[in-house]
């Protein structure tokens, strides 16, 4: 038999009657013709098996490819993983967190960007309409560090007094602070208390009583006191019925705002003479907060005696293995 190609590229077998049109590979099918006899044929039928085999499994070699990319990404990306020894770190290594290699706390963080219009007088007016001229402001500094003690201070301004660019103490730069502070105590109109309680106190009663005590103390230092106003929201059980609670009270008043400035520097003041009895903690920098830096150093060396012994994590070590820090 002998194989005809017509324009149509139609499968014939000459002499033989013409084959109803079928599609794709049917025409091989029909009767006399044997694929392992005609070359010619088998070559036609491999080419449009192969043709149909690629529409329809176009799909397939196209999940296929990008499946392949995303397997060459992700080799490559382990490929960077690799150490310098040309190992791979395991799932443990690549959790494990690293140490600094000094034990320097980072730059002193910028100001807060203000809130508002600032504090002013509202408050005192208020007491001032209603016969009580003298109105303090109180407020603590260092509640939250690991080492160090709380301080709280307590201010009278009167009310002809004017203390240009006063502000929430943590919404001023370190050197903000410092020039208000020195403001405040060249003015001799202004009066203060200031009550300073050490580490081994608060580990004694706990931080919050200490800032209770420390509170009623500094009010009770400036004579004459007509109504307290405080930050937070408590009033220490001393001072109830002539001092009221302010909550965020430093950004709000002048006078609690003033008392906040003699707090914070007082103490950082008291940290920076402390770093230099114990430099390796950085406490001039950190003011005793728990910064990485910080956290790392007590690690390393201990803590001191400076340090708040009921204070997560200290109180979870092992102090024996420094009794320096009791002395």
């Amino acid at each position: 038999n002998r194989v005809i190609m017509n324009n149509s590229n139609k499968i014939t077998v000459a002499g033989g009657a013409a084959p109803k049109k079928q599609p794709g590979l049917g025409a091989w099918l029909q009767k006399g013709v044997k694929m392992s006899d005609n070359k010619t044929l088998a070559t036609v039928v491999v080419k449009a098996a192969a043709c149909d085999e690629g529409e329809t499994n176009g799909q397939s070699e196209t999940n296929g490819k990008a499946t392949q990319a995303t397997a060459a990404k992700a080799k490559s990306a382990a490929a960077k993983k690799h150490t310098e020894d040309g190992s791979t770190p395991t799932r443990k290594m690549a959790r494990k967190s690293t140490k600094p290699d000094t034990f320097e706390a980072a730059p002193a963080k910028k100001a807060k960007k203000a809130i508002g219009p600032g504090p002013d007088r509202s408050h005192e007016k208020k007491h001032w309409a209603a016969g009580r001229l003298r109105v303090v402001g109180v407020d603590e500094a260092g509640r939250g560090p690991l080492a160090g003690p709380v301080v709280a201070a307590a201010c009278f301004v009167p009310q002809d007094c004017v203390i240009d660019c006063v502000n929430d103490s943590k919404q001023l730069t370190e050197e903000g602070r410092e020039e208000i502070y020195e403001e405040l105590m060249a003015n001799k109109d202004i009066e203060f208390g200031v009550c300073i309680i050490d580490q081994d106190r608060i580990d004694e009663i706990n931080i919050l009583e200490c800032t209770m005590e420390a509170m009623t103390k500094s009010a009770n230092d400036i004579p004459n006191v007509d109504w307290v106003l405080i930050d937070g929201n408590r009033v220490p059980k001393p001072l109830e019925g002539r001092a009221e609670a302010i909550v965020k009270g430093d950004a709000k008043n002048v006078s609690i705002a003033a008392a906040s400035i003699i707090a914070k520097v007082t103490r950082d003041r008291m940290m920076v003479e402390i770093d230099r009895e114990y430099p390796m903690y950085g406490f001039a920098a950190h003011k005793g907060y728990g910064t990485k830096a910080h956290m790392a150093a007590v690690e390393k060396y201990g803590p001191c005696k400076y340090h708040r012994k009921t204070f997560a994590p200290i109180k979870h070590m092992d102090l024996s293995k420094w009794p320096d820090c009791y002395k």
